[in-house]
């Protein structure tokens, strides 16, 4: 029976009331990261009625070691011969942003609409993904391949659940990561570097003798310096200027900067400037950290107090948000799968690159670098807001059944 056939099968077992009815227990569970051990508890119930082989990880802050939480990570095992695919989404939950209008737990279902706290990222693409693979079981689809299903915790910090994961040895063959992309297949991801820029000077600022002036430079007027060289935020940052990178038709107006944060103590010697640059692919941190250390270097012939240390990452060599870009092809076999799933589940042909996903990377990033090739697919349009995170988040139910639909397609498809 063709992959189509089956696939038709499974839309017959799938039905928008399960899939919504999942999605709402979900988010009436407050789940703010490092604070998801109640939802990982009704996920690890959901996962073992289904016939799951449920492993629970602990997660420990990867700044922070006293603060720990937890993860239910689920195997569904094939009848061997095929490939192992995840399915990877987080159940920690946006900031509780001002303005909403709606209770962020209450989970309203209205005129096809679901609103809570988690909607579309990632609650909804979990429910989605699951009652797929519950439509797959009622149908008696069962795969040679094992499937990995994964609701992680932590991912707000630097996806650091699915590190954990990573750390324990978990691997699988392919990913689908459920980040809310209004079900674009995100193939090409960037990635991201923060760098610290340290300035120091060589004793405070009361300075009264010229002698002691002229040694002085104050480590935030450093900072202007710096800022002036490595340009602004949020606009693309000049091809052959100080950062070397090769452009991406897929991510127009990358690679960019953006200011995160100065600190400094009223009465330190030393300041820090820290700011992230969301790379492209090519790009790698061994070429970053070349092309800011001679943008400095530059510095400090023309401004010979200039004190300034580069720290990349800037939270060291494990630094959680340190991200490589990634990069699949169309002809890649998961992401070819997982547009002709999207060609079945709605007739229409799928956006496949960056796309919605411009500008945002996920926890695919984390599984690319240890091999395993990932997509970024999912309910949920960003767009629909005037800035993200937004209060009123919510997810429509026909995008939700898209999702489930091609997910199902996908994991029929990869049989070896």
């Amino acid at each position: 029976m063709s992959t189509e056939a089956r696939a038709r099968k499974v839309y017959g077992a799938l039905d928008e009331a399960s899939v919504a009815s999942l999605l709402r227990e979900m988010i009436a569970i407050p789940s703010q990261h490092f604070e998801e051990g109640p939802v990982t508890d009704f996920m690890a119930a959901q996962m073992r009625e289904a016939g799951f082989e449920v492993t629970e990880m602990e997660v420990v802050h990867p700044i922070e070691p006293q603060r720990k939480t937890r993860q239910a990570i689920g195997l569904l095992r094939g009848t061997g011969g095929g490939p192992t695919v995840m399915v990877n989404g987080h159940v920690d939950v946006n900031y509780m942003m001002p303005g909403w209008t709606v209770d962020p737990h209450g989970a309203l279902y209205e005129d096809g609409w679901i609103w809570g706290l988690g909607a579309q990222d990632d609650k909804g693409g979990l429910a989605a993904a699951f009652c797929a693979i519950r439509a797959m079981q009622a149908v008696g689809e069962r795969l040679r391949g094992d499937i990995l299903f994964c609701p992680v915790a932590a991912h707000k910090v630097g996806g650091t659940g699915t590190r954990t994961l990573v750390k324990n040895g978990v691997r699988a063959d392919y990913c689908i990561n459920l980040e809310h992309s209004a079900n674009t297949i995100g193939s090409v991801i960037v990635g991201s570097v923060r760098v610290r820029l340290r300035t120091r000077t060589p004793g405070l600022f009361f300075r009264f003798t010229d002698e002691a002036r002229a040694g002085y430079f104050n480590p935030i007027e450093q900072h202007a310096i710096l800022v002036g060289a490595f340009g602004p935020s949020l606009q693309q940052l000049p091809h052959n200027g100080w950062l070397h990178y090769r452009p991406d038709p897929q991510l127009p107006g990358f690679p960019m900067i953006r200011y995160d944060a100065v600190t400094k103590d009223h009465y330190g010697t030393s300041s820090d400037l820290i700011f992230q640059i969301r790379t492209v692919p090519g790009m790698t941190l061994e070429s970053v950290q070349k092309d800011v250390a001679d943008v400095v270097e530059a510095l400090k012939k023309q401004h010979p107090n200039l004190d300034c240390e580069a720290i990349i990452p800037a939270n060291g060599p494990d630094d959680p948000f340190f991200m490589d870009p990634t990069a699949l092809p169309d002809d890649h076999p998961l992401v070819a799968a997982m547009i002709r799933g999207y060609r079945a589940a709605t007739g229409e042909e799928p956006q496949v690159g960056g796309v919605e996903r411009i500008g945002n990377f996920g926890d695919g990033n984390v599984l690319e670098a240890v091999g395993i090739p990932s997509v970024q697919f999912g309910p949920g349009d960003i767009k629909r807001y005037p800035e993200w995170p937004a209060p009123d988040e919510r997810v429509h139910i026909s995008e939700l059944m898209t999702t489930a639909r091609t997910v199902a397609y996908a994991l029929l498809e990869q049989e070896g």
